[in-house]
């Protein structure tokens, strides 16, 4: 059996983060896992220096921390390219996005699956998207949504409709996510069930994702897995 995780940040991307992607590699292998999903942060966090840089210079670091992770593993280790989008945008926020409805940081974080370069490229800064236009413009590319730690404190539930699935196991230690709820939720909405550790420190240990029979080594492959539900939960 090979165990992938679904849900990981490393230092040199998502602000929350202090593990570096050397030592993320390293504690993943230790762990027993094949291969991560990297899914850092597209938020407030991660561009609170560099917010009067363009969106290209944007993807351009975060691509790099993605870059890092692969460096890092070298071969016989698998990184697949994802992403944690929180649609809050920067402030102070203009006319134009008071109007439209912006006010605060809401704590929801999408997660996406099966994610390209070219895609984050083309589609600009997602975070200034409604939640239904970044749903229609994953799907249209073939992508998954997922909603994060859907039953987290101060979470704002949205649409099912909206979503593929729902992180039904979120291991992250610092923050009660309310898993039995959000199990049984997707049940409920008949939606795939995700899983991670929702790794960011080095203290952490990897307790979260999939285990499956055939190795997942590409986004292709990773996309087919969730949908077919060929898969178990990792849940330590």
């Amino acid at each position: 059996m090979y165990k992938l995780e679904l849900h990981c940040h490393n230092r040199e991307v998502s602000a929350c983060s202090d593990c570096p992607a050397e030592k993320l590699i390293e504690i993943y292998r230790s762990a027993g896992y094949s291969g991560i999903v990297s899914t850092n942060h597209i938020n407030r966090g991660t561009y609170q220096h560099m917010e009067e840089k363009s969106w290209e210079e944007k993807v351009d670091y975060f691509m790099a921390g993605f870059d890092a992770l692969r460096t890092a593993a070298g071969k016989g280790f698998d990184v697949l390219l994802g992403c944690e989008i929180n649609l809050s945008p920067v402030v102070p926020l203009s006319r134009e996005l008071q109007e439209k409805g912006w006010s605060a940081y809401v704590p929801n974080d999408y997660l996406i699956y099966g994610v390209t370069e070219k895609w984050l490229r083309e589609t600009g800064d997602m975070r200034y998207m409604p939640l239904e236009e970044l749903s229609r413009r994953a799907r249209e590319a073939g992508f998954l949504i997922v909603h994060a730690h859907p039953f987290r404190v101060g979470t704002v539930m949205k649409h099912p409709d909206l979503f593929d699935g729902y992180e039904v196991y979120n291991g992250n230690p610092r923050h009660n996510s309310n898993n039995d709820l959000a199990d049984a939720w997707a049940d409920l909405r008949g939606k795939i069930k995700t899983g991670g550790t929702d790794f960011h420190k080095a203290e952490d240990w990897p307790q979260g994702g999939i285990e499956t029979e055939s190795r997942i080594r590409d986004n292709e492959s990773l996309l087919r897995t969730l949908r077919s539900g060929e898969y178990q939960l990792i849940r330590e």
